[in-house]
């Protein structure tokens, strides 16, 4: 094992030992004030990122999800919010380490409504009503299972980093800064009419 490492390739991680500092991240390993941070300046786009990262690392190290297109499951995160959670509940690497205590079921369907009562509310004529759409919490939806996804990643490997940030973190940066001065704009235009 110590002659692959010294040419470059990642150790191979021990099956014995669940703590073994080689193994991988089961889901998206992040900063809970992140996705909270992200969610918020992104009016919730960073949270379809979320879902479509969470997928990848199912495909990635389960067979049995090869087929899925992590893309079209985020973009269309509604109707696969529910399976998501519930993957990430039922997983048997993490559920061996430690039992969810979160309700996917329940967790999705908030989710779901308050991104549904958001979009209504962006539609208004009104920008207040408009800009207060992007203060509906539906990440708090999220949170519960990024706390357990951080925890399970911890119980693997100790000395786990956070997921860096990504092109697609930083896009949704970007975007929800433009979202957000827009909307700040148009409220500074009415209140000066």
């Amino acid at each position: 094992m110590d002659n692959l490492q010294t040419i470059g390739l990642p150790a191979i991680p021990e099956p014995d030992n669940p703590a073994s500092p080689q193994l991988s991240p089961l889901f998206l390993y992040i900063p809970i004030s992140r996705l909270v941070l992200l969610s918020i300046l992104s009016l919730g786009m960073y949270e379809a990122y979320w879902i479509y990262k969470n997928w990848r690392f199912i495909k990635e190290r389960d067979p049995l999800y090869s087929f899925i297109l992590p893309f079209w499951r985020g973009f269309f995160g509604y109707f696969y919010c529910h399976s998501l959670l519930r993957r990430i509940h039922d997983d048997s690497v993490a559920h061996s380490l430690l039992k969810p205590t979160f309700a996917p079921r329940i967790l999705a369907t908030g989710w779901i409504i308050l991104m549904v009562l958001s979009n209504i509310m962006s539609r208004f004529p009104d920008i207040t009503v408009a800009a207060m759409s992007g203060f509906l919490p539906s990440f708090l939806c999220l949170v519960p299972v990024q706390n357990y996804i951080n925890k399970v990643t911890l119980m693997r490997n100790k000395e786990e980093h956070y997921y860096r940030w990504s092109k697609g973190h930083v896009f949704c940066l970007i975007v929800g800064c433009f979202f957000w001065l827009g909307i700040l704009l148009e409220l500074t235009s009415v209140t000066s009419n």
